[in-house]
């Protein structure tokens, strides 16, 4: 038999070690739609802010969809940076949505700046860019069907990886935006 054979694939790799016999972690939830997306995403925070999560990283076109600018959100958001060393990492390509859909946010990041860096992609990069939240727990939450709103999140090691991976290549090419507030004379 030969390794094309479907019956003698290779075993999975680990990710961390890159050992045979890893199985990725279990306890992943599919969402779809904009209600279970906002929900899958208001858990993640949760979680994170429960779990005292070091690092945050987002990464959406343009952050429509997402509920940054709730009132909750924002207070849970608030919790989690005022312990020390936090970072959150938000990649967008526009920013202009963020500022007419989410002004509380907005004002949010003004007042932790020294907490939030926003980066923007360089203007070679024209696929979309992924929809994704990563925590430093190892939380993955991505969106598959951008139009549906499906996707899953969880602490799959697979999906951790790919996740991760994305991120910091979109991230390596990528440049301030955003700033935190406009200097005037």
């Amino acid at each position: 038999m030969t390794i094309d054979d479907p019956a003698q694939r290779p075993p999975a790799m680990d990710d961390v070690t890159g050992l045979p016999q890893a199985r990725a972690a279990s306890g992943g939830k599919g969402f779809e739609g904009a209600v279970e997306f906002g929900q899958a995403l208001r858990g993640a925070m949760l979680l994170a802010c429960g779990e005292q999560t070091r690092r945050l990283c987002w990464c959406d076109e343009d952050f429509a969809e997402w509920p940054i600018g709730e009132a909750e959100w924002l207070e849970q958001l608030t919790r989690w940076a005022r312990v020390g060393g936090r970072e959150l990492v938000v990649i967008a390509r526009d920013y202009a949505v963020i500022e007419r859909r989410h002004p509380r946010f907005v004002a949010w990041r003004r007042d932790w700046s020294h907490v939030v860096q926003c980066l923007v992609p360089e203007e070679a990069r024209t696929e979309p860019l992924p929809t994704l939240w990563i925590d430093s727990d190892d939380q993955v939450l991505r969106v598959f069907d951008r139009d549906h709103l499906r996707g899953r999140i969880g602490f799959d090691r697979v999906d951790r990886q790919r996740a991760r991976e994305d991120f910091d290549a979109i991230s390596q090419r990528a440049s301030p935006g955003f700033a935190a507030g406009t200097l005037g004379l």
